[in-house]
């Protein structure tokens, strides 16, 4: 396995060239290419390849990152900062290029964007994925819904239709994903607002269907295959009852078909004409492996035993698994997306899978510490857990504070990300949260008190962990703030990764799940 992944490696950066003349999709290269490229970069250790010098901070992998996101930053240069849907690797956007972009194509760049800024220190990437998240965010209605197409010049909505499926999905999802991996309450307390307003306009009988985005009144009585994604974030935000339907409702369809249909008519019962087909997508399989993680029921698995059959036995063909044509006949077709490797294979695989490193609670791993123009870089790869961009490209949360000093990243990156926005709330950076969550992150090192100064910390990096990762005085470190500088690794305990979505209020350490999976507490069952 790991012979095969250096091969890999070395193939890529042997035959990879961007100079081309190539009109290509800036939202799916960003979370094919890019994420791609990032996270192989970022397992670089675990797969036991020679490190280049400087890695994380520098590698091959994260030069072609940087080539190919470089590309891409163009198209969002547009009044409204929403970027255009397509651009030319050598030319940038083409002339003529429609101004409409799908909310997903403009809201999913968080993930791989902010972690191309933290590993480079280049601002450019995080504040551009920002800046869309903020603009489709602030363009929500009056009842918190959003479109699923706008015009990216003007910031008006062309396709009013309010969703969670085809052109939005990814979109909540970096959003919450986005506001956990990086810590960042806002995007959270975003999602909340959204969150609601789907549940209450959107869901029927734990479906939920397309209606206006302006008063929530249905205008397609259908669901996508895409919609299975949905129960994920509400495991992740600790609605597991409903999460728990959504996916019964999906099995349903499985059940009868074999595969879930790209659209089902809820008026008609069924299969919605023209929309027969079954790509291997990996929705409903990412979400079951979630669900497993979280409550250990075995009958989580068995509907996944239900999908590999069905694949297993209606898809392989000598050269691979074919497109599902028409989920009726079971037809198919000569094609096999390159999301089925990347994502319904990988989840299939990890909801099987008892034990596996990717399901680490994290809590312990080698802290690298650096001095860095009076203050520390603080670097732990692979502890603190994972998280799966849209793609499922595992980004460790360890090397977030590997390439600069936490004070640079308050001062030269999030500064820039929320320039002349909210200010007052932005002066302690983006870990200004409510006391409640200061407390659930510091301890007993904040005061209940908001007049009286939060007390000082015993140093410069017991600082940086206790508010990025909660780690726990018991390194020699914390005692004699001299041993610093002899020191340059740590092997420490720190905060379970499931911590960071208690943030949304869950205390997820008490749910009785019986596995881990990076917000639940695999010691703890209560």
């Amino acid at each position: 396995m790991y012979e095969e992944f250096e091969e890999s490696v070395n193939k890529i950066l042997l035959n990879t060239n961007f100079s081309i003349d190539k009109n290509v999709s800036v939202f799916e290269t960003n979370i094919r290419v890019v994420g791609g490229l990032l996270s192989a970069h970022l397992l670089m250790e675990r797969g036991r390849m020679s490190l280049p010098e400087g890695w994380p901070c520098a590698g091959p992998l994260l030069d072609l990152a940087v080539d190919i996101a470089s590309r891409l930053l163009p198209a969002f240069n547009t009044p409204t900062g929403l970027p255009y849907g397509t651009t030319n690797l050598l030319y940038g956007v083409p002339k003529g290029e429609t101004t409409v972009t799908g909310t997903a194509g403009c809201g999913t760049f968080l993930m791989e964007f902010g972690m191309l800024s933290r590993l480079t220190g280049d601002p450019a990437f995080e504040h551009a994925a920002r800046r869309a998240l903020s603009v489709l965010y602030e363009s929500r209605s009056k009842i918190d819904l959003v479109g699923n197409h706008i015009d990216i010049s003007r910031g008006e909505w062309i396709f009013r239709e309010a969703g969670i499926g085809g052109n939005v999905d990814s979109y909540y999802e970096y959003l919450l994903k986005g506001g956990f991996f990086f810590e960042d309450y806002q995007l959270i307390s975003q999602f909340r607002v959204l969150y609601k307003a789907v549940v209450k306009n959107l869901q029927h009988d734990f479906w939920y269907i397309w209606g206006s985005m302006y008063n929530g009144n249905p205008s397609l009585p259908s669901v996508s295959t895409l919609d299975a994604f949905w129960p994920s974030l509400q495991i992740l935000i600790g609605d597991i009852k409903s999460a728990g339907r959504t996916l019964s409702n999906f099995y349903s369809l499985i059940s009868h078909f074999g595969f879930t249909p790209e659209m089902f008519s809820l008026l008609t019962g069924q299969v919605s004409t023209g929309n027969e087909i079954y790509p291997l997508r990996p929705e409903f399989v990412e979400s079951l492996v979630y669900m497993y993680q979280a409550t250990g029921d075995q009958m989580w698995r068995n509907m996944g035993k239900q999908v590999l059959d069905s694949i297993e036995l209606s898809t392989k063909t000598p050269c691979g698994y074919a497109t599902v044509s028409n989920v009726v006949t079971h037809q198919l077709e000569d094609k096999m997306e390159s999301f089925f490797l990347s994502e319904t294979t990988k989840y299939l695989y990890l909801l099987f899978s008892d034990e596996h490193w990717i399901f680490d609670k994290g809590v312990w791993g080698n802290i690298s510490v650096t001095p860095d123009n009076g203050d520390y870089r603080v670097c732990a790869p692979n502890s603190f857990g994972y998280t799966f961009t849209t793609e499922a490209h595992p980004f460790p949360a360890g090397v977030l504070g590997c390439c600069y000093s936490r004070q640079r990243v308050e001062e030269d990156l999030l500064e820039q990300i929320y320039p002349d926005e909210n200010e007052e709330a932005m002066k302690g950076g983006i870990f200004n949260f409510p006391n409640r969550l200061l407390n659930l992150m510091y301890g007993e090192t904040k005061s209940d008190d908001p007049s009286k100064p939060h007390p000082p910390l015993c140093s410069s990096l017991l600082h940086f962990l206790v508010r990025t990762v909660g780690a726990v005085r018991v390194c020699p470190a914390w005692e004699d703030p001299k041993i610093l500088s002899q020191i340059g690794v740590n092997h420490c305990p720190v905060r379970p990764w499931y911590a960071k979505y208690e943030m949304y209020g869950i205390e997820w350490s008490r749910l009785p799940g019986k596995k881990a999976f990076r917000v639940i507490n695999k010691n703890n069952k209560k």
